[in-house]
């Protein structure tokens, strides 16, 4: 089971259309494959039927839209394999172990650097009011642990 949301796609019927739906607007996505390269690509449209995208190659690990502008969609797709272990897109792979994946999880359970900074009183490891040769951020004046090791962590 993927952890994120995913764009199923028929490989063997494309190329396939998709409506995708961004905030209150809504866009025509065309997949496509070439096999003389062994690649896919993207066509994206808008509502009316602009193009805003056209011929763009899928590249693993990269948004379909890595672009400012604010006509196209908000949401994030990137072909990917959340296991990790493919490193292109290709026929073989393409809807195995490779799918397009909406970048719609948490950042902090996908970048181990991430930081939201809404503990301002814990946001580093040596605060004032800890003694200097502690490494460990505001100690507990009273630990009502009762799980904790007794005796600063003895083992009985």
């Amino acid at each position: 089971m993927s952890l994120r949301d995913k764009l199923i796609v028929n490989k063997d019927s494309l190329p396939e259309d998709f409506t995708l739906s961004s905030g209150t607007d809504d866009f025509e996505l065309i997949l496509f494959y070439r096999p003389r390269y062994d690649n896919f690509y993207f066509d994206l449209y808008d509502a009316n039927g602009e193009p805003l995208i056209k011929g763009e190659k899928l590249v693993y690990g990269m948004s379909l839209w890595n672009i400012n502008d604010a006509r196209l969609p908000t949401e994030t797709i990137i072909p990917m394999d959340e296991s990790g272990i493919e490193t292109d897109v290709s026929w073989d792979n393409f809807q195995e172990s490779v799918f397009l994946y909406y970048d719609d999880l948490d950042p902090s359970l996908t970048d181990p650097d991430y930081s939201d900074n809404s503990d301002d009183e814990n946001d580093d490891l040596t605060d004032e009011d800890d003694s200097d040769d502690s490494l460990i951020e505001d100690e507990p004046q009273d630990d009502n642990n009762p799980y904790a090791l007794p005796n600063g962590g003895e083992s009985l």
